[in-house]
């Protein structure tokens, strides 16, 4: 008999694992006028309900196909014994259902939460606005514009969100939101809830179950934002401990502990503030986590949907991946305890948390930041922090003009190990970047908030002339017409995010386009803010007033703001230096240097005026010199005019040679391509002398550099090129001047070119 009724718990057991109603209609968008739903299960008895609420056994009994012609929420259970079976849940959205949503449905309060720094308490709202529905127009748009983004359909008891009860386990999450100023009631609150992501251009078919509660910042506050921002979170105690779906695409991770869905709160039209509803355009952040990946590889994924909390339409929203250990195993690889994640809470007070692992390696990294010579190799830095990332990410903020950031906004992600090999620098990823593409000339460079923060990070490097050098080129690359942050690359990102919501937004501006003309002015009466109106004003303001200056602007300011010359010579050039001016025992080809010890003059990378030296001797002797007579080129970088190259004074106060240049366009000897005025040395052996006489000589010796009276130079980099059998770029033939590949200056095809000069397409390109 033991056995028997063992045998029986099992199968009972295995009944209850599996277990479930299925419905014979998907979840889905229907513009039908009616649909029938018939419910199937392995037994008989199933319960359900219509207005996302649980079922229980004392839900109504299914005895026949249930007909839909409104917006619905089916759930069911099975009732096996006394014991139910996982609910299962189905969103079938009408869109004529959301065009008709009223203000009051039935069951819901009227009012929402407290406000927190004003008096008062919220109006809740929950309709669309009859001024756009009822317009034919826009409601054809409307209903349009629903079937071009997935559907995000949560479901949980209406009291779960809703319940004025100020209770831990009962009160509602939307009333009681958590705010990290005021009353932090609410914070943390986590309420179980049935999750769809249904439709789209990507068809997605997804039901789970999962933890759902408030997210974001000041974004929580009932007066600043009513609509506002959630966390998934997935546990057992929710269903299952990982969600394993590919929200963003196949070739993207597939496994989650928690998505983040962002309201769009910064420039919307629900914001508080006139300026801020005035430039809603619902593509700022996810424009600057789309450029990132772009651009770096790592970034935040987005996904754009409409969200519905038990079948009525709450906006325009999208889902990000949650920045946990998760996501680090994801994109960085090793394990969950690899990762360090560090961010800015919010919650008493803006202060530096890891959100996972700790702030060793941080603090560590912070402090070395600090301390790094001005000199120093950056390789120190390699299992600390990723500077390549970190100029990228610096980059998108500096040409964004983030004005909300670094004060909080952002998150930094590590991966580490015992074996160094895989250990990796930090790396910042844009996050809450809603306040960007303001005005075209913003400029936050020299925005500092302290060492621990990404600014702080920032200018500490800059003392450091490697990173300095390393940042100005990468910034002249990004910022480049071509670059990555060029204007054709920038609209390219932000008109794919246009043309993925330019429909789904006059749903946007029918909920939620009135809210502070109509519910809740506050600050400023709003209007009634419409696509037309509004969003298309502002995107032609973007379009025609800040993209196509801003990549300029900001390269300007960054040009101004670092003084370093970022040039890197070519391996086979030398530097001219101080050590190379001697006493001679002679002038000619064959003098040597003598031993005794010379006070050259060395103001190089120094802004000097007429007059004085640069590098040499003010006093141009015959003996004095540096001999430059294996070199081929003398290539002097810089800025200013009046430069005189004085050279080969052969006896005591006799005549001497001298060309005088310019760092402009101008000059003779100007290379636009290096930006540098390249001087042929052999152009020092045959020019006249001061006295004007005609004198070739067999050697260079160069006495000085000084600057002409009545201008002033600064010479920021000196060198000197071998000499090599060149060959000018018009020697090239025709055959191959625009085959697209390198040469170098003796007209032979390189493979694989390195640093340096070379001929491309009838051109001299160089190559850093």
């Amino acid at each position: 008999m033991t056995r028997i009724l063992t045998t029986i718990a099992i199968a009972l057991t295995t009944i209850l694992a599996w277990a479930q109603p299925t419905f014979d209609q998907p979840h889905g968008l229907y513009t039908s006028r009616s649909i029938t739903v018939s419910i199937s299960a392995a037994g008989s008895e199933i319960h359900y309900t219509l207005d996302g609420s649980t079922p229980t056994a004392a839900s109504p009994r299914y005895t026949k196909p249930l007909q839909f012609s409104k917006t619905t929420i089916l759930r069911a259970v099975e009732v096996i014994g006394d014991s139910l079976s996982p609910v299962t849940t189905a969103s079938y959205i009408f869109t004529s259902s959301v065009l008709s949503q009223p203000d009051n449905p039935a069951g819901y309060p009227d009012t929402w939460g407290e406000y927190c720094q004003i008096w008062g308490t919220a109006i809740a709202d929950y309709g669309m606005d009859p001024e756009m529905t009822g317009n034919q127009r826009l409601a054809t748009k409307i209903e349009k514009g629903l079937s071009d983004l997935p559907i995000l359909s949560i479901v949980s008891d209406k009291d779960n969100f809703f319940s004025h009860e100020n209770d831990e386990e009962t009160g509602g999450i939307y009333i009681f939101t958590g705010p990290p100023v005021g009353d932090a009631t609410g914070h943390g609150w986590t309420r179980p809830a049935s999750v769809e992501l249904i439709g789209g251009p990507q068809k997605h078919d997804m039901s789970t179950t999962c933890g759902i509660r408030l997210h974001g910042g000041h974004g929580r506050l009932a007066e600043k934002n009513p609509k506002h921002s959630f966390r998934l979170v997935f546990k057992e105690k929710y269903g299952p401990k990982t969600l394993q779906y590919p929200v963003f695409g196949s070739d993207e991770p597939s496994k989650f502990d928690q998505l983040v869905v962002r309201c769009h709160f910064g420039n919307a039209w629900q914001h508080w503030g006139e300026s801020n509803r005035t430039k809603a355009q619902y593509s700022r952040d996810v424009w600057a986590r789309r450029m990132q990946r772009r651009i770096s590889g790592l970034g935040v994924n987005a996904l754009y949907v409409h969200l519905f909390i038990n079948g009525m339409y709450w906006g325009l929203y999208n889902i990000a991946e949650r920045v946990d250990e998760q996501f680090g195993k994801d994109h960085l690889g090793g394990k969950k305890s690899d990762i360090d994640v560090v961010k800015i809470e919010e919650d008493g007070g803006n202060h530096l948390e890891a959100a996972e692992g700790t702030l060793d390696v941080w603090n560590q990294m912070v402090k070395a930041v600090a301390d790094l010579p001005g000199d120093a190799p950056l390789q120190q830095l390699d299992t600390l922090l990723d500077v390549d990332a970190f100029i990228d990410y610096m980059l998108i903020n500096q040409y964004g003009g983030n004005t909300d950031w670094d004060h909080h906004n952002w998150y930094a992600i590590r991966r580490h190990n015992n074996d160094s090999t895989v250990s990796r620098g930090f790396r910042f990823l844009c996050w809450d970047s809603e306040i960007i593409f303001e005005s075209a000339r913003e400029n936050i460079l020299a925005v500092n908030n302290g060492n621990s923060f990404p600014t702080g990070i920032f200018h500490n490097l800059l003392r450091n002339d490697n990173f300095a050098r390393r940042y100005l080129r990468r910034a002249k690359e990004l910022l480049a017409d071509d670059g990555l942050l060029g204007q054709q690359s920038v609209v390219e990102v932000w008109d794919s995010l246009y043309n993925t919501i330019s429909g789904a937004i006059y749903a946007e501006a029918a909920r939620w386009g009135d809210y502070r003309r109509d519910v809740h002015p506050w600050q400023s009466r709003g209007q009634l803010y419409t696509v037309d109106d509004h969003y298309m004003t502002e995107r032609q303001r973007l379009l025609t007033q800040y993209f196509p200056v801003r990549t300029a602007n900001v390269l300007s300011y960054i040009m101004d703001y670092v003084d370093i010359d970022d040039f890197e010579a070519p391996d086979d050039w030398t530097e001219f230096t101080a050590s190379m001016f001697h006493e001679w025992n002679g002038t000619g080809a064959n003098a040597k240097p003598t031993a005794t010890v010379v006070n050259t003059e060395w103001n190089m990378k120094r802004n000097v005026s007429g007059g004085s030296t640069v590098a040499g001797f003010t006093s141009v002797s015959y003996n004095l010199f540096a001999d430059v007579s294996l070199y081929d080129k003398l290539v002097l970088r810089g800025t200013g005019s009046g430069l005189r190259i004085l050279a080969n004074r052969l006896t005591d106060h006799g005549p001497y040679k001298q060309i005088m240049v310019s760092f402009n366009s101008s000059d003779r000897y100007w290379d636009p391509v290096l930006q540098a005025i390249v001087l042929p040395l052999a152009d020092l052996k045959t020019v006249t002398t001061n006295e004007g006489k005609t004198r070739n000589d067999s050697f260079v010796h160069i006495n000085a550099l000084k600057v002409n009276s009545g201008n002033s130079a600064n010479v920021t980099a000196a060198y000197l090129v071998p000499s090599t059998e060149t060959l000018d770029v018009a020697g090239i033939s025709q055959t191959t001047a625009d085959d697209g590949k390198y040469y170098n200056l003796k007209g032979q095809q390189v493979e694989r070119p390195s640093k340096g000069l070379y001929i491309k397409n009838g051109k001299k390109f160089f190559i850093k």
